[in-house]
């Protein structure tokens, strides 16, 4: 679970900020909502946040920097290249360092993992780690990169006694890390064993969901996963979205015509995966132009495309087939958001779902229906973080004050961060009217639309009048 998130100098967050999942003591609303820290009692951890805040205001860029933090932390970088970090712009910053720090846990075991770098080095990264059942904090190692880029480490000695090869190899793989290269990765990649729940975290744990992304392996979770499309086509049936059934429907697949869309090197290349492929087994194959496509490949190798498809009753109450690119915007929205909410309602396995403008194309009443369904039905070791502009869902009813963060930028363009806890309110209060009429700020600033010129000295009824007796000649 998430506990503490940290940035600086990144995109619009020129000075430090920290995102807390941390419950406030004095908070005694919504008690059901708190998760008992790993560590002991008397910590008790949020399983849901909503940040709020005006366009342009920074919501977006607090879920970039996660997102870039994870994609150093994956996927690593290349030789002799920058490092891609956005550093505030409006300012002498491109040189100064960015910090990223995530504290958070993992099966039982509190970790604090973070790293300051520029595009061209890594400068510092360290991590922290509270052992399962333990109540003091070890550190695991500390890297340092000097001015004229050499790395050195310094490791804890439960790191250290980890490994059977002991320090010399530890300080082998610090000597071959790049100075654009963090530790952790090329530790992860020289399969140190011991690091690998932090890596974990990251890739599988942490889970970042793009306005514009799409659920991957959502066809598979439909063809195989009963429960999940019980799941799915139960919530579209509540929401109203005219849906009775949802299933898969298979036809042939045609090379040349669903590859028509890419490139030549881009069809040659696909054409060679699905060549490798195993026969009698499904796959996925990219398309980076359009969506990815799931295909069988029988024991004849003939090719099979399986796509998801939605099922209407007609007046004859026969039920219609429909692809799901005819659902309106909005039905595939959630049906693509749907999988972080199952996920929610397992809790099998610990989740953090980091979710960027949940009520994208969303109606409020289903925004709130979607927020309220995660609440209840969430697992002990899930959390869901969301952006929004929904007021709707600023309601105490819903949420405790320390689930609700704001964002808000100067006249410096510089994006701050803070909790509705931070706020003396009454427990009756109308937050939603409260935040519209600028209680808490992070909301737009208009000027009068007068100064636009639009009007002059004439009223609008009279440019309505000019333009009607313009169209009628």
């Amino acid at each position: 679970m998430l506990i503490q998130l940290t940035i600086g100098n990144f995109l619009s967050f020129r000075d430090e900020v920290t995102f807390s999942m941390v419950g406030v003591d004095e908070d005694r609303e919504h008690i059901d909502h708190l998760c008992e820290h790993p560590i002991g009692k008397n910590h008790s951890i949020l399983p849901i946040a909503a940040i709020y805040g005006a366009n342009g205001a920074g919501k977006s860029n607090l879920i970039e920097a996660v997102s870039f933090a994870k994609d150093l932390i994956i996927e690593g970088t290349r030789s002799n290249k920058s490092i891609p970090v956005s550093t505030f712009k409006l300012g002498n910053y491109s040189n100064k360092p960015s910090k990223f720090e995530f504290i958070f846990t993992y099966k039982g075991s509190q970790y604090s993992y973070g790293f300051k770098l520029t595009r061209s080095q890594i400068l510092e990264e360290w991590l922290h780690c509270i052992p399962k059942g333990k109540k003091r904090e070890i550190m695991y190692f500390k890297r340092v990169t000097s001015a004229d880029k050499e790395t050195t480490v310094e490791f804890g000695k439960v790191f250290k006694d980890s490994t059977d090869k002991g320090q010399p190899f530890l300080d082998f793989i610090a000597e071959g890390t790049r100075p654009n290269q963090l530790f952790l990765t090329e530790a992860i990649d020289k399969n140190i064993e011991f690091l690998m729940p932090i890596s974990n975290w990251f890739q599988e744990v942490l889970t970042i969901v793009k306005p514009e992304l799409q659920a991957s392996g959502l066809e598979v979770n439909v063809l195989i996963n009963k429960s999940f499309t019980a799941f799915v086509t139960e919530f579209l049936k509540l929401s109203g979205t005219g849906i009775d059934a949802v299933t898969t429907k298979e036809s042939e697949f045609n090379l040349s015509r669903h590859l028509l869309s890419l490139s030549k090197r881009d069809r040659d290349e696909a054409i060679e995966s699905i060549n490798d492929i195993d026969s009698d087994s499904y796959f996925m194959l990219n398309n980076p132009y359009d969506r990815d496509l799931l295909l069988f490949k029988d024991d004849e190798d003939r090719l099979t495309s399986i796509e998801i498809i939605t099922q209407h009753r007609d007046e004859n109450d026969i039920l219609v087939d429909f692809a799901i690119d005819e659902e309106s915007e909005g039905t595939q929205r959630l049906i693509h958001l749907l999988p972080a909410l199952f996920v929610l309602q397992e809790g099998a396995d610990e989740k953090v779902i980091i979710l960027d403008e949940l009520d994208r194309r969303l109606h409020p009443l289903l925004s709130r229906k979607f927020i309220e369904a995660a609440i209840n039905c969430r697992g002990k070791k899930n959390q869901i973080v969301f952006t929004t502009h929904d007021t709707n869902l600023l309601d105490l009813e819903i949420f405790r004050r320390d689930e609700i963060w704001f964002v808000e930028k100067d006249k410096q363009g510089i994006s701050s961060l803070y909790s509705l806890a931070e706020f003396k309110i009454k427990p009756d209060l109308q937050l939603e009217k409260g935040y519209l009429n600028g209680r808490f700020g992070a909301i737009p600033f208009f000027g009068n639309i007068q100064n636009l010129g639009w009007f002059n000295d004439r009223s609008t009824a009279d440019l309505i009048e000019d333009a009607t007796v313009r169209v009628g000649e």
